[in-house]
Protein backbone atom coordinates (compact mmCIF):
# COMPACT_ATOMS: atom_id res chain seq x y z
CA UNK A 1 0.00 0.00 0.00
CA UNK A 2 1.05 3.55 -0.71
CA UNK A 3 -1.13 6.21 0.89
CA UNK A 4 -0.95 9.98 1.12
CA UNK A 5 -2.47 11.41 4.27
CA UNK A 6 -3.60 15.02 4.04
CA UNK A 7 -3.80 16.85 7.37
CA UNK A 8 -5.16 20.40 7.37
CA UNK A 9 -4.29 22.31 10.54
CA UNK A 10 -5.58 25.65 11.80
CA UNK A 11 -3.89 27.50 14.69
CA UNK A 12 -2.76 24.27 16.27
CA UNK A 13 0.67 22.77 16.85
CA UNK A 14 1.28 19.51 15.04
CA UNK A 15 2.43 17.87 18.26
CA UNK A 16 -1.06 18.52 19.65
CA UNK A 17 -2.72 16.71 16.73
CA UNK A 18 -3.28 12.99 17.45
CA UNK A 19 -3.74 12.28 13.74
CA UNK A 20 -0.28 13.73 13.01
CA UNK A 21 1.31 11.49 15.62
CA UNK A 22 -0.48 8.48 14.11
CA UNK A 23 0.31 9.05 10.43
CA UNK A 24 4.02 9.79 10.80
CA UNK A 25 4.57 6.36 12.37
CA UNK A 26 3.41 4.50 9.27
CA UNK A 27 6.21 3.64 6.79
CA UNK A 28 3.89 3.36 3.78
CA UNK A 29 2.05 6.62 4.51
CA UNK A 30 3.40 9.94 3.26
CA UNK A 31 1.91 12.73 5.34
CA UNK A 32 1.20 16.10 3.74
CA UNK A 33 0.51 18.91 6.21
CA UNK A 34 -1.43 21.87 4.84
CA UNK A 35 -1.31 24.76 7.29
CA UNK A 36 -4.18 27.26 7.30
CA UNK A 37 -2.99 28.90 10.51
CA UNK A 38 -3.28 32.63 11.14
CA UNK A 39 -1.55 32.60 14.53
CA UNK A 40 1.99 33.89 13.95
CA UNK A 41 3.20 31.98 17.02
CA UNK A 42 2.38 28.66 15.37
CA UNK A 43 5.44 27.28 13.55
CA UNK A 44 4.68 23.84 12.15
CA UNK A 45 7.06 23.64 9.23
CA UNK A 46 10.11 22.51 11.20
CA UNK A 47 8.10 19.93 13.14
CA UNK A 48 6.74 18.53 9.88
CA UNK A 49 10.24 18.37 8.37
CA UNK A 50 11.66 16.53 11.38
CA UNK A 51 8.88 13.94 11.11
CA UNK A 52 9.43 13.40 7.38
CA UNK A 53 6.15 15.03 6.40
CA UNK A 54 5.65 17.32 3.44
CA UNK A 55 4.47 20.83 4.30
CA UNK A 56 2.40 23.45 2.53
CA UNK A 57 1.64 26.85 4.04
CA UNK A 58 -1.53 28.54 2.81
CA UNK A 59 -0.27 31.88 4.21
CA UNK A 60 -3.49 32.40 6.12
CA UNK A 61 -6.83 30.64 6.36
CA UNK A 62 -7.93 29.91 2.80
CA UNK A 63 -10.65 27.51 3.93
CA UNK A 64 -10.76 23.75 3.88
CA UNK A 65 -11.63 23.45 0.19
CA UNK A 66 -8.70 25.68 -0.72
CA UNK A 67 -6.36 23.61 1.43
CA UNK A 68 -7.58 20.35 -0.09
CA UNK A 69 -7.15 21.70 -3.62
CA UNK A 70 -3.59 22.81 -2.82
CA UNK A 71 -2.89 19.30 -1.50
CA UNK A 72 -4.34 17.65 -4.60
CA UNK A 73 -2.22 19.88 -6.84
CA UNK A 74 0.85 18.79 -4.86
CA UNK A 75 -0.06 15.10 -5.12
CA UNK A 76 -1.21 15.11 -8.73
CA UNK A 77 2.01 13.67 -10.17
CA UNK A 78 2.57 11.19 -7.32
CA UNK A 79 1.66 7.53 -7.71
CA UNK A 80 -0.14 5.65 -4.98
CA UNK A 81 -3.26 3.82 -3.83
CA UNK A 82 -5.05 6.13 -1.40
CA UNK A 83 -5.54 9.74 -0.38
CA UNK A 84 -6.58 9.80 3.27
CA UNK A 85 -8.15 12.93 4.78
CA UNK A 86 -7.30 13.58 8.42
CA UNK A 87 -8.71 16.12 10.86
CA UNK A 88 -6.41 17.66 13.44
CA UNK A 89 -8.72 16.62 16.30
CA UNK A 90 -9.24 12.93 15.52
CA UNK A 91 -7.65 9.95 17.27
CA UNK A 92 -6.52 7.42 14.65
CA UNK A 93 -5.88 3.94 16.10
CA UNK A 94 -3.22 1.67 14.62
CA UNK A 95 -6.03 -0.64 13.51
CA UNK A 96 -7.12 2.00 10.98
CA UNK A 97 -3.93 1.65 8.95
CA UNK A 98 -3.87 -2.14 9.34
CA UNK A 99 -7.41 -2.37 7.99
CA UNK A 100 -6.75 0.02 5.12
CA UNK A 101 -3.83 -2.15 3.98
CA UNK A 102 -6.29 -4.99 3.48
CA UNK A 103 -8.61 -2.93 1.27
CA UNK A 104 -8.51 -2.75 -2.51
CA UNK A 105 -8.72 0.90 -3.70
CA UNK A 106 -11.89 0.28 -5.70
CA UNK A 107 -14.24 2.42 -3.60
CA UNK A 108 -14.23 5.28 -1.11
CA UNK A 109 -13.96 4.04 2.47
CA UNK A 110 -15.59 5.73 5.45
CA UNK A 111 -14.51 4.64 8.95
CA UNK A 112 -16.93 4.77 11.86
CA UNK A 113 -16.33 8.07 13.68
CA UNK A 114 -17.64 8.65 17.18
CA UNK A 115 -17.57 11.65 19.48
CA UNK A 116 -16.00 11.30 22.91
CA UNK A 117 -19.56 10.78 24.18
CA UNK A 118 -19.96 7.71 21.95
CA UNK A 119 -22.31 9.24 19.37
CA UNK A 120 -21.74 8.03 15.80
CA UNK A 121 -21.33 11.02 13.50
CA UNK A 122 -20.08 9.14 10.44
CA UNK A 123 -21.16 7.34 8.36
CA UNK A 124 -24.55 8.98 8.15
CA UNK A 125 -27.54 8.77 5.85
CA UNK A 126 -28.54 11.42 3.35
CA UNK A 127 -32.33 11.75 3.43
CA UNK A 128 -33.96 14.29 1.12
CA UNK A 129 -30.48 15.80 0.65
CA UNK A 130 -30.09 16.37 4.41
CA UNK A 131 -27.50 14.35 6.38
CA UNK A 132 -28.98 12.50 9.34
CA UNK A 133 -27.57 10.10 11.91
CA UNK A 134 -27.85 6.51 10.76
CA UNK A 135 -30.10 4.30 12.89
CA UNK A 136 -28.05 1.30 11.88
CA UNK A 137 -24.78 0.97 9.97
CA UNK A 138 -26.13 -2.18 8.34
CA UNK A 139 -28.87 -0.56 6.29
CA UNK A 140 -27.84 2.90 5.08
CA UNK A 141 -29.57 3.43 1.77
CA UNK A 142 -27.86 6.71 0.79
CA UNK A 143 -24.54 6.90 2.59
CA UNK A 144 -22.68 10.07 3.43
CA UNK A 145 -20.06 10.97 6.01
CA UNK A 146 -17.42 13.36 7.21
CA UNK A 147 -13.89 13.96 5.97
CA UNK A 148 -12.19 12.59 9.06
CA UNK A 149 -10.48 9.32 8.12
CA UNK A 150 -12.06 9.20 4.66
CA UNK A 151 -9.87 7.06 2.37
CA UNK A 152 -10.21 7.88 -1.32
CA UNK A 153 -8.71 5.90 -4.21
CA UNK A 154 -6.03 8.21 -5.56
CA UNK A 155 -7.21 7.82 -9.14
CA UNK A 156 -10.38 9.73 -8.20
CA UNK A 157 -8.36 12.76 -7.12
CA UNK A 158 -6.51 13.29 -10.39
CA UNK A 159 -9.25 15.47 -11.85
CA UNK A 160 -11.52 16.32 -8.90
CA UNK A 161 -11.24 19.74 -7.26
CA UNK A 162 -13.30 21.02 -4.34
CA UNK A 163 -15.71 23.94 -4.65
CA UNK A 164 -13.92 26.79 -2.89
CA UNK A 165 -17.24 28.56 -2.35
CA UNK A 166 -17.62 26.01 0.46
CA UNK A 167 -15.28 27.26 3.16
CA UNK A 168 -15.59 24.57 5.84
CA UNK A 169 -18.96 22.82 6.15
CA UNK A 170 -20.64 20.26 3.88
CA UNK A 171 -17.48 19.89 1.79
CA UNK A 172 -17.50 16.19 2.62
CA UNK A 173 -21.18 15.75 1.75
CA UNK A 174 -20.72 17.58 -1.56
CA UNK A 175 -17.70 15.43 -2.42
CA UNK A 176 -19.53 12.18 -1.72
CA UNK A 177 -22.59 13.42 -3.59
CA UNK A 178 -20.42 14.23 -6.62
CA UNK A 179 -18.67 10.87 -6.46
CA UNK A 180 -21.88 8.85 -6.24
CA UNK A 181 -23.37 10.81 -9.12
CA UNK A 182 -20.35 9.82 -11.21
CA UNK A 183 -20.92 6.15 -10.37
CA UNK A 184 -18.35 5.63 -7.60
CA UNK A 185 -19.06 3.41 -4.60
CA UNK A 186 -18.80 4.30 -0.91
CA UNK A 187 -18.22 1.57 1.67
CA UNK A 188 -17.77 1.43 5.42
CA UNK A 189 -14.29 0.72 6.75
CA UNK A 190 -14.76 -1.52 9.82
CA UNK A 191 -12.69 0.49 12.28
CA UNK A 192 -13.61 3.24 14.76
CA UNK A 193 -12.08 6.69 15.17
CA UNK A 194 -12.77 9.21 17.93
CA UNK A 195 -13.23 12.90 17.18
CA UNK A 196 -13.40 15.98 19.35
CA UNK A 197 -16.33 17.42 17.40
CA UNK A 198 -15.54 21.12 16.92
CA UNK A 199 -19.15 22.23 16.38
CA UNK A 200 -19.75 22.06 20.13
CA UNK A 201 -18.63 25.60 20.96
CA UNK A 202 -18.79 26.69 24.59
CA UNK A 203 -18.94 30.49 24.38
CA UNK A 204 -21.14 32.87 22.45
CA UNK A 205 -18.36 34.51 20.42
CA UNK A 206 -16.85 31.29 19.07
CA UNK A 207 -20.32 29.80 18.62
CA UNK A 208 -21.49 32.74 16.53
CA UNK A 209 -18.32 32.77 14.43
CA UNK A 210 -18.79 29.09 13.76
CA UNK A 211 -22.47 29.62 12.99
CA UNK A 212 -21.72 32.34 10.42
CA UNK A 213 -19.41 29.96 8.54
CA UNK A 214 -22.06 27.24 8.63
CA UNK A 215 -24.73 29.64 7.36
CA UNK A 216 -22.55 30.73 4.43
CA UNK A 217 -21.68 27.16 3.45
CA UNK A 218 -25.23 25.89 3.75
CA UNK A 219 -26.38 28.71 1.49
CA UNK A 220 -23.97 27.44 -1.18
CA UNK A 221 -24.81 23.76 -0.70
CA UNK A 222 -28.58 24.39 -0.80
CA UNK A 223 -28.59 27.11 -3.42
CA UNK A 224 -31.16 25.10 -5.38
CA UNK A 225 -33.24 24.37 -2.25
CA UNK A 226 -33.56 27.57 -0.16
CA UNK A 227 -36.24 26.08 2.11
CA UNK A 228 -33.81 23.38 3.25
CA UNK A 229 -31.27 26.09 3.99
CA UNK A 230 -33.78 27.98 6.14
CA UNK A 231 -34.86 24.77 7.89
CA UNK A 232 -31.32 23.75 8.86
CA UNK A 233 -30.33 27.24 9.95
CA UNK A 234 -33.38 27.53 12.19
CA UNK A 235 -32.66 24.09 13.63
CA UNK A 236 -29.06 25.11 14.34
CA UNK A 237 -30.15 28.34 16.05
CA UNK A 238 -32.48 26.43 18.36
CA UNK A 239 -29.68 23.99 19.21
CA UNK A 240 -27.30 26.86 19.98
CA UNK A 241 -29.87 28.55 22.18
CA UNK A 242 -30.47 25.36 24.17
CA UNK A 243 -26.71 24.95 24.52
CA UNK A 244 -25.78 28.54 25.42
CA UNK A 245 -29.07 30.01 26.76
CA UNK A 246 -28.31 33.25 24.97
CA UNK A 247 -30.87 34.99 22.75
CA UNK A 248 -28.07 36.50 20.69
CA UNK A 249 -28.02 33.34 18.61
CA UNK A 250 -31.31 34.39 17.02
CA UNK A 251 -29.83 37.71 15.91
CA UNK A 252 -27.03 36.22 13.85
Amino acid sequence: MKAYAVLVVYNKKLTDCPSFCSAVKEPDVQLLVVDNSTDELIHNQEEARKAGAWFLSMNGNKGLSGAYNAALDRLESESGDWVVLLDDDTVIPDEYWKQLRQEVPDAIRLPVVRTYHGEIISPAEMKHDIPRSAKSLDCISNITGINSGMAIPKRLMLTYRYDENLFLDFIDHQFLKDMKQSGESVRILPVELTQDFSADAENIESAMNRFRILRSDLKVFYRQNPWKFRFLITKRKIKLYLQLRNLEVFCG
